[in-house]
């Protein structure tokens, strides 16, 4: 795993929407892509990634809440904590590594500021075969 780079492991396009998309909206990206999680980005050739959501916080922050969906932002789900990326020449251990220290399980990609990919501990476990 010392020898591998990120890059060879995360995936890519990513899927994103704007911050200004509706909850609703974000529910049916996630449903259609089978995916958990989406990154909002604002459009253009180069993506610079805003936060990343959960199907888990749309359902504390905005299902549970008893919120319409229609009438919230993504942007408002996201938490205003610091979005944690890698660059795409790191090594898989040191994503690993960050993954573990920050109890999270995907990492959006980054070179130069702007989106290039995603890897996940499920990317990871690539690595141990």
């Amino acid at each position: 795993m010392n020898l591998m780079k990120v890059r060879e492991l995360m995936q890519y396009p990513v899927s994103t929407v704007k911050p200004d998309s509706v909850v609703k909206d974000v529910i049916v990206d996630l449903f259609v892509e089978r995916k958990d999680t989406i990154l909002i980005a604002r459009n253009g050739l180069l993506k610079k990634c805003e936060g990343i959501v959960t199907r888990s916080d749309i359902y504390m922050k905005v299902l549970a809440a008893n919120l319409d969906p229609n009438g919230v932002k993504i942007s408002e789900v996201v938490e205003p904590r610091h979005l944690i990326t890698i660059s795409p020449n790191a090594s898989c251990k040191e994503a690993t590594e960050i993954m573990i220290n920050n109890n999270i399980r995907r990492l959006p990609v980054v070179e130069n500021e702007v989106l290039v990919g995603m890897i996940t501990s499920e990317d990871l476990l690539q690595c141990v075969g």
